[in-house]
């Protein structure tokens, strides 16, 4: 049996205590990775799995990664749902008596990432901790520890889990803390976490006693009585398991405020958007590509800061309920769009500024280098500038932000006295500090930049003192400085000199001002760098106590980088300010949709959309596919969230109505993992409108009921929409090709309908994209098929079938249609036709002719005129 060396020993103890984890031990210049943790990561990393103890019985499975390119690595284990423990040597291999001493430096996992190339600056990476009581009773928490972000909320009675998972959804956390195995599994069905599909069971959750313990520790006593967290129980339960994971962690600042203020939050206090109609309407990112190009957020965002951007998508999601606080916003945004030189100055200022909210993060975890504190008054520097420009502006808005930002005069100074203009990465080499802001600091540099020079000296005085002209001051790694002198000299040697060294020729010997000499030039570069990483923690520290008023200026750049955000996209996009008024009336003139219009190969074309309060408050909208009937109602439902975000829309004039919330039924997909089909799925998502709906909602509805066949799907739409019109009375945007729904507009109350202009030449139809009153009278959808390329006999016998339902239709209303008999063969009297048409495709224009094609034209056309005009046949 073979003995484990001590190494192996250490680490089998510090592994003893994350089981759950992958474990990376230093070893000298690479993290390593053993047993069943070498043989996961090497599959997971794409990296060499070798063995340690090669030459022994039972060699130990091997791993690892050069420390300087371990972040790649994190990145890879994080992201696929893997927790890891980073256990680094925190003394030396030379200064070590034994074995090295390592301890755990970091715990990482996929909600508990502060690395900033680990993170996209422009989403928040969220840890979610649900708590559940009696199925019915529902907490959660998201915190998201790089931004210091930490929001909490409660629901129960019925449909309680259905806002939490939904919440869930929007948030796309990248892990998720459960209270019982039960609730894990129904997360694992239900909601699909951001990258990884890290989701777990607590190990503990925390008394009301405890939490409310946990909490004032972290916010203060107030946060309680101030929250009324007596009443929601389960989000205090929430908060305090997530403290306490993140304790375990070592993820939680002993000192210092790190988070936010705690927030409490209820969806009602916003536009309520579900993540169904915030994937139907692609608001932050698109369906096929599942990225923000192509999505609302992508289009508008021209933010210059990532704290900018993660906010910008929490408004778009958000969309305000206040008409006095959108007003605020759109007063700044029209005044921003009247300064554009002034907006553009901005923008660069703003451009010279770094995510400062994830800098806090770090900064509580003492995680920042020189680099990032010359990167912090680099930033301060732009305030100044910026404060300049904003006060030149009137709107209360843009006063509040000027107001409530901070100039850090002191800190700026102390920032620019300490620390040289290009710091080396590592903190533990030395060359941080500036001449004069430490006397140790300077004297021991110019101890280490000058030894060289008082050798010299030291040699050419010795030479003087001792009258040895050959004697010469030498280094030896082993023994150090001395002083060489030849044998034929050593006579001449003074008693104050003690032998080091005897070599064949000569004899070295040191005395003690040259051991003084070298104690000075040889500690003093360890001397000086452990000096100045210790002032460095010690200036690191001071800089902490900033934490809140850095916090208070990333959200203060956030609001304004956000309004000049959208009033850049307002400018370059020609959009307008929307009007509220309290008609309910929703009247857009020249509306567009904003993705749609910039994305287009073709000239948009905007329509007018007109939704009242009691009277055609329901439109409903007929048309051919590829029209722009899907388009249309989008843009509505785009315009109505752009609007309550304070944001100008795309439209020449627009008045809105105050929405308290939005949906979206557009297209369905099987969601195979819960074994449900398209219809289901559509069937849910509507259910789900008509029961949380109210009069001041907006509905947009494509195609209800097209999964299921003919007769039930246009019971069911027209069941929708009786109920919508009669009970609900919602403005809603219904587009449908069940033209038989037209006939409601006069039986139903609020119903309008309205189609889209189509053009036709012969069997070609040209799309105007207009919408105007009235109904289709057809669907167009074999023309649609010629358009796309479908073949001429799939077209031609499509024809014939249309031709013989209509007549079945006409003749016999009231009998259900049966299918017709499926043909092998051509159609009869269409194969002249088709046999043109194979004529056509096998010319070969590069070997005929101007004059041969002329010709065969000719010969071509004359045959097809036969066919349609055949002598004393039937027309």
């Amino acid at each position: 049996m073979n003995k484990i060396s001590p190494m192996m020993e250490q680490y089998k103890m510090i592994k003893a205590q994350h089981p759950d984890k992958l474990l990376m031990f230093q070893v000298g210049d690479f993290y390593e990775l053993f047993y069943e943790d070498a043989e996961l990561a090497a599959k997971e990393m794409d990296i060499a799995l070798t063995t340690r103890d090669g030459g022994s019985d039972n060699p130990i499975p091997l791993a690892g990664v050069p420390i300087h390119a371990v972040e790649t690595y994190l990145n890879k284990l994080l992201r696929k749902g893997y927790k890891v423990v980073i256990c680094d040597q925190v003394e030396s291999a030379a200064q070590a008596k034994g074995l090295v001493r390592r301890e755990i430096t970091r715990i990482m996992t996929p909600g508990t990432i502060t690395d900033q190339e680990m993170l996209e600056e422009s989403r928040n990476n969220y840890l979610a901790v649900v708590i559940n009581r009696h199925n019915r009773y529902f907490g959660l928490a998201a915190i998201d520890i790089s931004t210091g972000d930490f929001q909490i909320t409660e629901h129960n009675g019925e449909g309680a889990w259905e806002v939490i998972s939904d919440r869930l959804r929007r948030l796309q956390p990248s892990e998720i803390l459960c209270s019982s195995p039960d609730l894990e599994q129904l997360c694992r069905d239900q909601v699909k976490v951001n990258n990884s599909g890290l989701i777990e069971t607590l190990s503990h959750i925390p008394d009301p006693a405890e939490a409310k313990k946990l909490i004032a520790a972290q916010w203060g006593e107030k946060t309680w009585q101030e929250l009324n967290l007596e009443r929601y129980p389960l989000a205090a339960a929430s908060a305090a398991a997530g403290l306490t994971y993140l304790q375990l962690l070592q993820q939680l600042p002993g000192e210092g405020k790190h988070f936010h203020q705690l927030e409490l939050y209820f969806s009602y206090k916003n536009m309520a958007i579900d993540s169904i109609t915030s994937r139907n309407l692609e608001l932050t990112q698109s369906i096929r590509e599942g990225s923000r190009q192509g999505s609302l957020l992508g289009l508008i965002d021209r933010c210059m800061t990532g704290m900018g951007r993660r906010l910008l998508r929490r408004r778009v999601e958000q969309p305000l309920l206040e008409q006095a606080e959108i007003e605020k916003r759109l007063d700044a945004l029209s005044e921003l769009l009247q300064q554009p030189l002034r907006r553009r100055d901005l923008r660069k200022k703003l451009q010279d500024v770094f995510d400062l909210e994830r800098f806090c993060s770090r900064l509580s975890y003492q995680r920042v280098n020189a680099r990032d504190l010359v990167a912090l008054k680099k930033t301060l520097l732009q305030l100044k500038p910026v404060k300049t420009i904003l006060d030149d502006f009137e709107p209360v808005l843009i006063r509040e932000i000027n107001n409530s930002l901070p100039a850090f005069e002191d800190l700026i100074t102390l920032l620019d006295r300490a620390l040289v203009e290009e710091p080396p990465l590592s903190l533990k080499d030395g060359g941080l500090f500036k001449e004069g802001y430490n006397e140790e600091v300077d004297r021991l540099k110019t101890i280490s930049d000058e030894g060289s020079t008082m050798l010299l000296d030291f040699e050419k005085n010795e030479r003087s003192r001792t009258g040895i002209k050959s004697l010469r001051v030498g280094y030896n790694r082993n023994f150090g400085y001395f002083i060489e002198v030849t044998r034929s000299n050593l006579e001449l040697v003074p008693p104050g000199y003690h032998r080091k060294q005897t070599l064949v020729n000569a004899e070295r010997y040191t005395t003690e001002e040259l051991n003084s000499m070298e104690e000075e030039i040889v500690g003093a570069r360890d001397k000086l760098a452990a000096l100045e990483y210790t002032l460095f923690e010690e200036l690191r520290s001071k800089i902490g106590t900033y934490t809140g008023n850095l916090l208070s200026a990333a959200f203060e750049l956030a609001r304004i980088d956000c309004l000049q955000c959208l009033a850049e996209t307002a400018e370059t996009n020609n959009y307008c300010r929307p009007y509220f008024s309290d008609k309910g009336r929703m009247a857009v003139k020249q509306a567009r949709h904003p993705v749609v219009e910039q994305l287009a190969f073709e000239r948009f074309v905007p329509n007018d959309i007109t939704v009242y309060k009691e009277q055609h408050y329901l439109l409903v909208i007929t048309g051919p596919n590829m029209a722009g009937k899907s388009t249309y109602i989008r843009s509505a439902a785009l315009i109505a969230i752009m609007a309550q975000m304070g944001s100008f829309v795309p439209a020449d004039q627009a008045e809105m109505p105050l929405f308290d919330r939005v949906f979206a039924r557009v297209g369905a997909s099987d969601d195979l993992s819960r074994g449900q089909s398209t219809f289901m799925v559509e069937m849910q998502e509507t259910a789900e409108i008509l029961r949380e709906s109210t009069p001041d909602s907006l509905i947009i509805l494509d195609e209800i009921g097209r999964g299921t066949s003919t007769y039930d799907g246009m019971s069911i739409a027209r069941s929708v929409l009786e109920y919508i019109s009669r009970k609900i009375k919602a403005k809603t945007l219904f587009s449908t090709h069940y033209h038989e729904l037209t006939n409601l507009e006069g039986e139903l109350p609020g119903i309008r309908n309205y189609t889209m202009a189509v053009k036709e030449k012969g069997k070609q139809v040209i799309f105007l994209r207009q919408v105007i009153p009235g109904r289709a009278d057809k669907s167009y959808g074999i023309n649609v098929a010629r358009l796309a390329g479908v073949p001429l006999d799939v077209l031609v016998r499509a024809e014939a079938i249309l031709t013989e339902l209509e007549l079945a239709a006409s003749t016999a209303a009231e009998h259900q249609l049966t299918l017709l008999p499926m043909v092998t063969e051509p159609v009869t009297g269409c194969g002249a036709e088709i046999e043109i048409v194979e004529q056509l495709r096998e010319l070969d224009l590069n070997r005929i002719t101007p004059l041969e094609a002329i010709q065969k034209l000719y010969e071509l056309q004359k045959a097809l005129l036969d066919i349609e005009q055949p002598d004393g046949g039937e027309g």
